[in-house]
């Protein structure tokens, strides 16, 4: 028997295979960390170079090691100036950068400390901040959003396997260590970086939930901003963010004040009005209004962001909700708005109808299932993941449906003959009980 893999059959087998190769490097890997007493000693093993980047602080700079010639950059922390506070960051940003092995996070190569200064020696990369890319691109095509955002939700679905919540997602914090334009074979090559936020649960269950609030405003979870306990999710929400970003140019929620971008940011409205939006595929929206849910209980993973047809490439496969509960409301509102006759039972007010419409955002050529009923506005999408509230066309619409033309009730007459339909009307009907409860 032949069996012929798709290609999202083979990317998920490659990303198995690379996370298998990956689990079992980072726990063979060991990262020197040595103490000096004298700031001189570390210049007999590295010559520093340019200067990359300043921090509060300390500064960043290219280095080469001495013996192999090979370049890196070394994030050199006054630890004075850092405080105590400070410090600790930086020292739980090394106990992660230790435990992790994987080609989209940045390499900790080795530590050096002195009693005044901490050195981080880590990979170079020499395409520096991801923002700075983008704001000298003002925006990337679909091609390279969909490359960088792979790339990202492989590198956070390796955190998340390890317990390992990074907090502080944003362009700044994503380094491109080669970008090669129009090159299919290179694109941008990613490397998420500062994990100074970053925290390793102990585990799943309530009393492993997070809740300290932290992180950059334009890029932080509902769930974070309101206090409340919070999970990994809030990294898929910053995924989202990024990605938007990436696509229009400008984040998705941005205001002079903090209080009003918090509200913004809590009602989760997406907004298409920038022109460059009617460019982007539904496919794409669709992710989007998946990654910026407002209740994280319904927000996508970063796994399933991996196995969804806009990043696998597979557009054969239709975009479908990505919980039970849509499921089976997007299944009762697509009944309550087929213009198809049913099978009346003898049951007042039920009608029986299978739906052939495709609703489609607007803006693009991707078909899409979208929640029916009125008109939305194209330019706002709202995201916040709570039950379509029936309107009144509604309603007018299921009355219509139990009346003939002339305004009388219809009393079991057959519109469609049961021997047709058997079985699967009487299922039909046991669902929609089911469904109208919910």
């Amino acid at each position: 028997v032949i069996q012929i893999m798709t290609q999202a059959d083979a990317s998920r087998a490659a990303r198995k295979m690379a996370s298998h190769w990956t689990r079992v490097n980072s726990a063979e890997r060991k990262v020197p960390h040595t103490r000096m007493d004298n700031e001189l000693d570390i210049q007999q093993i590295y010559s520093f170079g340019r200067k990359l980047g300043q921090g509060s602080f300390g500064v960043v700079c290219e280095a080469t090691h001495i013996g192999t010639q090979k370049k890196w950059a070394i994030k050199k922390v006054n630890k004075e100036k850092a405080g105590s506070y400070g410090v600790k960051l930086l020292e739980r940003e090394v106990n992660i950068l230790k435990r992790v092995n994987h080609e989209h996070i940045i390499h900790l190569e080795e530590v050096f400390e002195t009693p005044k200064r901490m050195y981080l020696v880590t990979e170079l990369c020499e395409g520096g901040e991801l923002k700075k890319l983008l704001q000298n691109q003002q925006h990337f095509n679909e091609d390279d959003a969909r490359h960088i955002i792979r790339s990202l939700a492989e590198a956070i679905v390796y955190l998340h396997k390890k317990d390992i919540v990074h907090r502080d997602l944003k362009l700044e914090n994503i380094l491109v260590k080669s970008y090669h334009y129009g090159n299919d074979n290179g694109m941008v090559n990613i490397k998420v970086t500062d994990f100074g936020l970053s925290v390793q649960k102990g585990g799943v269950g309530s009393e492993n939930m997070l809740q300290a609030t932290c992180g950059t405003p334009i890029y932080m979870a509902p769930e974070v901003i309101n206090g409340h306990q919070y999970s990994q999710q809030c990294d898929e929400w910053s995924i989202g963010v990024i990605m938007y970003t990436l696509l229009s140019g400008g984040p998705p929620f941005m205001s002079s004040s903090e209080d009003r971008l918090f509200e913004m940011i809590k009602k989760g409205e997406l907004n298409f009005a920038n022109p460059v939006w009617s460019t982007i595929s539904d496919a794409a929206k669709k992710v989007l209004c998946c990654l910026l849910k407002v209740d994280p209980a319904h927000r996508i993973t970063a796994s399933e962001l991996l196995d969804n047809p806009w990043i696998t490439g597979d557009t054969s496969v239709l975009a479908t909700p990505t919980n039970v509960l849509d499921m089976m409301r997007q299944y009762r509102n697509d009944l309550e708005d087929s213009g198809v006759e049913a099978v009346e039972l003898g049951v007042d007010d039920l009608s029986l109808g299978c739906c052939q419409d495709r609703h489609v955002l607007s803006g693009g050529n991707h078909t899409a299932i979208s929640d029916p009923g009125p008109e939305p506005d194209t330019d706002s999408i709202s995201c916040s993941s709570k039950p379509p509230t029936p309107t009144l066309t509604k309603q007018h619409k299921r009355k219509a449906r139990t009346t003939s033309t002339n305004g009388v009730k219809k009393n079991g007459s057959i519109v469609k003959s049961f021997s047709t339909l058997g079985t699967q009307v009487f299922i039909q009907f046991l669902i929609i009980q089911l469904l109208f409860i919910l």
